[in-house]
């Protein structure tokens, strides 16, 4: 039988593609006042957004027969005809975002305009509204969205923790302020300040504002016009790419939106100028008629379906190309020839004239390609025996530092005979064995050791961390910071000590002694790419998490040459651990290649 659903129902249905999450409430509302002119706004949350989230805003504000309506389904000021919804230039223009959200929280609305003595207030439990009453209040609107999910408990379960909420809320507020130079906003969370911005001068001041002044002097500005499209913004130059792809923003008519076949662009761009695995860092904007985009495509209108999608795609991929190119110091690139194979008793004689290292060859690319000095050859002593109690020293330093992993890689190994080897471009190890050869990833088998070692030491509580004689500050965006504090009970636990510097900024106070010769940048990444991994989290989920992607930023690297101890030691864990099959991503430690295998190849047999 077919029934037409009661408002409540249809209401709760909506919910549930416009409130995904506290973020998606904060995101409505922070819209709703920059439609309304705001230009100055500040978001109170609590508990993450459980409790409380509360918008207040300077806005031009509500009358009375506004806020009648104001939480009835597909009400709104911004559209009124289907021409317009062609031609949309607001935020918001659904009208479901306020029914939606008082359908499943208890909600009220308190505003004045200006030219009111005395303002008006509505309330909304589950879908139930209350009339519209006197108020007294400042000029704008405070919404306040209270007890998120109360009678949808189903839903409120599937909430993550405080700190990972906060985070996805401040990703929101970012995302809204790149958009807008002209707006102040102040975000807190239970009584704290997260973020604070006032009004910017420019859109390069933004983005320093907001991620930190390690951009200063890396942002290269783009910009291209043709016929009614307009594209401006910024590309970091290519050192400062990252491991993940965290840091592309692209708005349009200053709303942000995701597009894969754009972001293809950009990455087409920068098509030689990247090293493998690196993701660029660009922060676009987008100008372009409303009438040539259907924004109507998804309920949080981040996907949006352009007309002329070939011709943008080709002006943005051009623009970028013509950016980098132009900032490209001169010079000529040249490359060292490969370093032949070498075996372990030749490389333990290597003086200074000897062909260049794999990491060297690297490193020289990278300076021809990005005018940045090459990396020293030097590399840490990741094997050596514990160092003493000494602290060690955060910043250029640290990759001198020796390790100091209290036992973890032992100066001597049973039988090192036994092991016949050779180091092949300076990433895999050859290793003889009974029946034929196999090839292990140096990478991959440390990575499992450093993940095996810490592991079973936090299993026993006997988690040991090493002081940095000075913390290592660094700033972050404002969702990535919260990202990063949200998981400091687990991060305490692993021997990772990291705390709120102020500002945008965190500290990295001690390390586990495991991981002593990762830098505290690269810890620091590998939490957020913990984080970025979309699987479910529980107390052991996200401690694998976080050990697998801090083992991984710890371990020896390809290009990284070892000495015939390191290795045997290596080679040693691997024979004793039946976990050294595969890395803690999933990934094979070793390819074995067996003698009969061997034989066929060579035509020996059939």
């Amino acid at each position: 039988m077919i029934r037409i659903l009661s408002p409540d129902v249809a209401n709760r249905i909506a919910a549930g593609e416009v409130v995904e999450r506290p973020a998606s409430v904060v995101k409505e509302l922070l819209e709703n006042s920059l439609d309304a002119e705001a230009t100055r706004v500040l978001i109170e949350i609590e508990e993450g957004g459980k409790r409380l989230i509360r918008v207040t805003d300077d806005g031009c504000g509500l009358t009375a027969d506004d806020l009648a309506l104001a939480f009835v389904a597909h009400a709104t000021s911004k559209i009124a005809s289907v021409e317009e919804l062609f031609e949309v230039q607001s935020f918001g223009f659904r009208g479901e975002a306020l029914a939606s959200i008082g359908s499943v929280s208890r909600a009220s609305i308190l505003s004045r305009r200006a030219d009111e003595t005395l303002g008006h207030q509505v309330r909304c439990e589950g879908g139930s509204l209350s009339p519209v009453e006197k108020a007294g209040g400042p000029r704008g609107t405070v919404v306040e969205i209270r007890d998120l999910f109360f009678n949808t408990p189903a839903r409120r379960k599937f909430l993550k923790s405080d700190g990972a909420e906060i985070a996805r809320i401040s990703e929101a507020v970012l995302r809204v302020l790149l958009g807008r130079e002209d707006l102040a906003l102040e975000l807190k969370h239970n009584g704290r300040r997260v973020l604070r911005v006032d009004r910017a001068e420019s859109f390069e001041a933004r983005l320093l504002e907001l991620f930190g002044q390690d951009l200063a002097g890396k942002l290269i500005p783009v910009r291209a016009e043709a016929e009614g499209i307009c594209l401006d913004g910024f590309l970091a130059a290519p050192d400062a790419a990252r491991g993940n792809a965290q840091r592309q923003y692209l708005l349009l008519n200053e709303r942000f939106i995701r597009d894969r076949s754009l972001q293809h662009a950009v990455s087409r761009g920068y098509e030689g100028f990247l090293l493998p695995r690196r993701y660029p860092v660009w922060f676009l904007r987008l100008d372009m008629d409303p009438a040539s985009v259907d924004v109507n495509v998804h309920p949080m209108k981040t996907e949006v379906r352009f007309r002329e999608k070939n011709r943008l795609f080709a002006l943005v991929q051009r623009a970028c190309r013509t950016a980098l190119e132009a900032s490209r110091p001169s010079g000529t690139l040249h490359l060292k020839p490969e370093a032949p194979y070498r075996s372990p008793s030749s490389r333990s004689s290597s003086s200074s004239a000897a062909p260049a290292t794999r990491r060297e060859r690297v490193a020289e690319m990278e300076a021809g390609l990005f005018g940045s000095e090459p990396a020293p050859a030097q590399r840490p002593e990741v094997f050596d025996e514990p160092s003493t109690t000494t602290p060690m020293r955060g910043g250029a330093s640290s990759a001198k530092r020796r390790s100091c992993r209290d036992g973890a890689w032992p100066r001597h190994v049973e039988d090192p005979e036994s092991f016949r080897f050779v180091q092949m471009h300076d990433s895999y190890l050859v290793v003889e064995d009974a029946l034929g050869f196999h090839v292990v990833d140096q990478h991959a088998l440390h990575e499992r050791m450093l993940f095996e070692n810490l592991a079973q030491r936090m299993e026993k509580g006997e988690v040991a961390s090493q002081e940095l004689l000075i913390p290592w500050v660094r700033e972050l965006s404002a969702s990535e910071k919260q990202r990063v504090l949200a998981a400091e009970a687990e991060l305490d636990a692993m021997g990772l000590r990291i705390r709120d510097f102020g500002g945008q900024a965190v500290a990295v106070e001690a390390v586990p002694l495991e991981f002593g010769d990762a830098s505290p940048d690269g810890l620091i990444d590998a939490v957020l790419a913990a984080d970025e991994e979309r699987v479910e989290e529980s107390f052991s989920s996200l401690r694998r998490r976080l050990l697998a992607a801090m083992a991984c930023r710890a371990a020896v690297k390809f290009g990284q040459s070892l000495s015939d101890r390191e290795i045997r030691v290596l080679l040693a864990w691997e024979r004793e651990s039946p976990q050294s099959a595969a890395c803690p991503h999933g990934r094979p430690t070793r390819v074995r290649i067996g003698l009969e295998e061997l034989e066929r190849l060579f035509l020996r047999k059939d």
